[in-house]
């Protein structure tokens, strides 16, 4: 009889990475992946406590705070630098963000070439370049139309 290959649920997979990092599984971490996992979106420290708060009564933002912080480091979801509370945005992959200066709206674009020169620029002024990210801020379509 043919085995078939599973793949790894999103808790086994969290769970792998927390164990190859050398830290502990706890129900926080595992509540708050579960929360993230699914459709790309940007999230807030509060936004999540708030829909965690169902599930996790005890939580305290600071728990939620230090977990993203954690999810980041681990590449699950990157930490996006635009104005207001930080954000996170659960795709992890390399793309930059438009913002809004009016409704606080954070979109995803689909471009290199901003990140690419940002890198270079800071490549020939003698930095060493981890990570590179744009955000353009402005007023949004939705904001422009009103």
């Amino acid at each position: 009889m043919e085995t078939v290959p599973t793949t790894p649920t999103a808790d086994e997979q969290l769970v792998a990475r927390l164990r190859a990092a050398g830290l502990r599984v706890t129900p926080q971490r595992l509540a708050l992946h579960r929360l993230l996992d699914g459709a790309p979106r940007h999230v807030t420290a509060e936004a999540l406590l708030r829909e965690a708060a169902g599930d996790l009564p005890g939580l305290a933002l600071p728990t939620v705070y230090s977990t993203l912080e954690l999810f980041a480091e681990l590449g699950i979801v990157r930490r996006v630098a635009a104005p207001g509370a930080a954000r996170y945005d659960t795709n992890a992959t390399p793309h930059d963000h438009f913002t809004c200066t009016r409704c606080g709206a954070l979109i995803d674009l689909d471009t290199r070439a901003g990140r690419a020169a940002a890198r270079k620029a800071a490549e020939d002024a003698g930095h060493q370049v981890d990570a590179a990210t744009v955000v353009v801020s402005g007023l949004c379509a939705a904001c422009v139309a009103t």
